[in-house]
């Protein structure tokens, strides 16, 4: 009974995945979707559930290791989050794009 409902809050959690992104393409940001907001909640599904089973544990662990501190030498630690300096950074760095209206760089020559 325990694996029932195990497998059927995942099946929940995929088909609600779906659901959200699909509303949010159609709805939201008005995409023209192929099969309208039901064919992107099934394309949503079945991409929810591939990346869940591409990404599987190896995922976590490696989200688990730039989160912790690292050992660099003896009694040196680097104590930096990197996700959240990596996140941090592709956040500012975007805003400043956007700041210039996304221009298109100059090339030189």
């Amino acid at each position: 009974m325990e694996q029932f409902v195990n497998v059927a809050l995942d099946l929940l959690v995929y088909f609600l995945t779906g659901v959200v992104i699909s509303w949010y393409y159609y709805s939201v940001k008005g995409k023209a979707l192929p099969g309208g907001f039901w064919g992107g909640t099934v394309i949503g599904i079945i991409g929810a559930v591939i990346l869940t089973w591409l990404f599987g544990t190896w995922f976590i662990e490696l989200l688990s290791w730039l989160m912790n501190p690292k050992q660099i030498y003896e009694d040196v630690y680097l104590r930096v989050n990197l996700i959240a300096a990596i996140l941090g950074a592709l956040l500012f760095v975007a805003t400043l794009n956007r700041i210039n209206h996304d221009q298109d760089r100059k090339r030189r020559g």
